[in-house]
Parts: C-alpha cells; structure tokens; sequence
C-alpha cells in the first residue's frame, strides 16, 4: 500500500514509519529539511496548512492512505497561537481531506483525550466530547471535520505518548531521567491523571489497524491509570534512580496557561476486542526500553 505520513519526524511518526516501511512504499513528511532518523526512506517537505502545498504532493504521489500524525501539541501555546494551532490542527486536516476528495484513500487520524473536560475520565469512545482548553478543542474540530467529510476514515484517541528516540528529547521520560541523571529536583502534578501510552505499542496498534482494515473511532493507550507523578516515581523505579528528587505539586501551582483536565484518559475496550492489539503497562514499556538502550 502507498502511505502517505504526516508529522514523520515526531516520535510517533518515526516508530510509525519503522514498522510500516517493512511493508508498504511510504513518503515521508514533515516541515523539516530532511527525514531526521533515516535517508533511506522517501522524504518531501510538506506543510499541511498550505492547500496549494497539500494538493500538488498528492496529486503526484497519489496515496492510497494518509497517516495524520502532525499536530500542534503545544497546549499553552496553543491559547497564545490559536490562529497557528487552528491552522495546523484543523485546517490542516481539512486540505488533506480535500486533497483525498475523488480518490479512494483513507486517513489515519491522531487525537487525543484533551477533546474531554477531565471531569470523569477515563472515557470511552461513546461519551460526549467537551474540550476545556483551545488545544483540545481544534482536535475536536478536526475530529468533526473528518467525520463529516466523504473520506473513509479512523480516528484514534491516544494520550501521554512516551517511547525513546534517537533524534529527539520530546518525551516525558527522557525529562525524567535527564533531570534525575543530573541530580536535579524536578516538580510534577499529582493531580492530572491518564494512561501514558508506549510510542511503540501505538504504532503497533496502527499497524494491525491497516492489516485489518479497520475504520471508525477507537480509544488506544496504556493499561496503568495513573498521574504524573507516580509516572515519574515508575521511571525512576524501573532506572534505579533516586526517587527523592521528584517533588509531588498540584497543577494549581504550575500557573499554567491552559486549564488541564485532570482526570482524563481513555477505556481501551473496543479496540482490544475488535482488533487483539496488545496493552502495555508502564512497566512493560519502560523495561523494553531499558534493554534496548
């Protein structure tokens, strides 16, 4: 199958391009120059928020599937840049629908449990979207925007990414470990809850959805329901670190931007039923990574 990847050079984007450059032909994208992890896998630089851009790629490359893993994922930045987080996050996404419009293609799309208010999480597929924050809110809008186009399509929900990468520091355990490696103190949130979710095991996931041909919106993250600072005391139990260096604070005292919705995450059910892909715990994750390091 030819796929098409956007937002390659992210981490879901490289593990996502590791396993599916051993059966498919890809084009790889992204804003950068160059593919970051590989140059033997074909690259174009593509920015989805140029329509322009989108169609002419398209158009001579001729995808049978979009795999949509660019996202602006800044979610403080992202009430400060709302133009720019609309542009990429919604707009973006409906240039790509348009580009597909007439074509047999499909799209893989990327979201996210910020689409809920965290008021009761961790949520299921089947419960009404309620962002609190503009960055959640531009994904829910992209949601939509698939969901009503012609375009066959599959949204997967996924939260709290984690995994390691060659190229990149975009990881809250690299933070983790970094931080604690150095004997530098570092303060997490005790109050914002999820189910982290290994890069590796998503692409997987994503994988078998293609295998399986399987369309429609699914839930897809971690076995461990957990917040952020029992994330942090796992990393450092699984690295044999000084637990004593993180510090448990409340979101309250962060200051940020962007309001968090703090028990959110996602119920894993429809997909383990309808496709058999695998769910790790943080433990399981963390201690592939160890060994391959």
């Amino acid at each position: 199958m030819k796929i098409l990847i956007t937002g390659a050079n992210g981490m879901l984007g490289e593990k996502c391009t590791d396993i599916l450059a051993e059966k498919h032909e890809l084009l790889t994208t992204d804003l950068a120059d160059k593919l970051t992890y590989s140059n033997a896998i074909p690259y174009a630089v593509l920015d989805i928020t140029k329509s322009e851009s989108v169609n002419r790629l398209f158009s001579e490359y001729k995808p049978e599937l979009i795999l949509n893993c660019a996202a602006y994922t800044n979610v403080d930045g992202a009430e400060k840049n709302k133009e720019l987080a609309h542009g990429v996050n919604v707009d973006g996404v409906k240039n790509i629908l348009a580009a597909l419009s007439g074509t047999n293609a499909k799209i893989i799309h990327i979201s996210t449990d910020y689409v809920f208010d965290g008021a009761h999480g961790p949520y299921r597929e089947t419960d009404k979207p309620k962002p609190i924050n503009y960055y959640g809110m531009t994904k829910f809008l992209s949601e939509e925007a698939i969901r009503h186009s012609s375009i066959p399509w599959t949204i997967i929900r996924t939260n709290v990414i984690f995994g390691d990468s060659n190229f990149q520091e975009a990881s809250f355990v690299s933070w983790v470990l970094n931080k604690i490696t150095n004997r530098e103190t570092i303060r997490v949130v005790n109050d914002q809850f999820g189910n982290p979710t290994w890069a590796d095991g998503l692409a997987m996931t994503i994988d078998k959805i293609i295998d399986k041909q399987v369309s429609g919106l699914y839930h897809y993250a971690g076995s461990d329901y957990i917040n952020r600072f029992e994330f942090a005391l796992e990393i450092a139990s699984i690295y044999s670190l000084d637990p004593t260096f993180i510090r448990s604070i409340t979101t309250r005292t962060l200051g940020q931007l962007a309001p968090r919705p703090f028990k959110a995450g996602l119920i894993t059910d429809l997909i383990r039923k309808e496709t058999g892909v695998k769910i790790f715990s943080i433990k399981e994750a963390l201690t592939i990574m160890k060994g391959t390091e």
